[in-house]
């Protein structure tokens, strides 16, 4: 059985986190580059997200970094309370609802901090991530037309941002317990079944 776990990178996972982006990269559908950074550009820019107060979640399966999300602040006096996201999963992990898991943990950490807004940017084609981040607080506030034109196909360029105060997921969901045999919450962040009501 795979054990899968979420953590924050440190600079000591600039290889595996290397290997990751380029392999995501590759695929040449889901990021804006079509190859990734090297490992000296990824400890740099893991070391920077620490001091300026940033956060990559990584995924970890097994001892293998396969995915990750991070949120770097802008550095413009101004907007250094916005921050913007970026993530990826490797394909044999995707569907799995690591996406949603990776995107609600590193909000969590950023809006717990003095970011008040996250922005992204998502290619159109990629129904599965838009949809993912609307039902992560998200929603579309622009749209680049014509933005990308790769390999004879064109795409347009969605802008989304996500407020800390119209975040969903900002306060644990309000539920009244009962002493229901066999429940168990595992996370309060995210119900997992609905608590029965008196007499049903």
């Amino acid at each position: 059985m795979t054990m899968i776990t979420t953590r924050s990178s440190t600079p000591e996972d600039a290889e595996a986190v290397s290997a990751c982006v380029d392999a995501v990269s590759r695929e040449r559908r889901y990021l804006g580059n079509t190859s990734g950074f090297s490992a000296d550009q990824t400890r740099a820019f893991i070391a920077s997200l620490l001091d300026r107060g940033g956060i990559q979640i990584v995924v970890v399966a097994d001892a293998k970094i396969v995915g990750w999300c991070d949120v770097t602040p802008f550095p413009f006096e101004g907007m250094s309370h916005v921050g913007r996201l970026g993530m990826g999963l490797l394909p044999s992990f995707r569907g799995q609802g690591l996406g949603r898991r990776l995107v609600r943990e590193a909000l969590s950490q950023v809006f717990a901090k003095s970011c008040q807004r996250v922005e992204l940017e998502v290619f159109v084609s990629n129904q599965i991530a838009v949809a993912l981040y609307e039902r992560e607080g998200f929603v579309i506030e622009g749209r680049k037309r014509f933005a990308r034109f790769l390999d004879g196909a064109g795409d347009d360029i969605l802008i989304m941002g996500c407020l800390r105060d119209e975040w969903p997921h900002s306060r644990p969901p309000t539920c009244r317990l009962q002493a229901t045999p066999g429940l168990v919450l595992v996370d309060n962040r995210v119900p997992l079944a609905r608590v029965p009501e008196p007499g049903r």
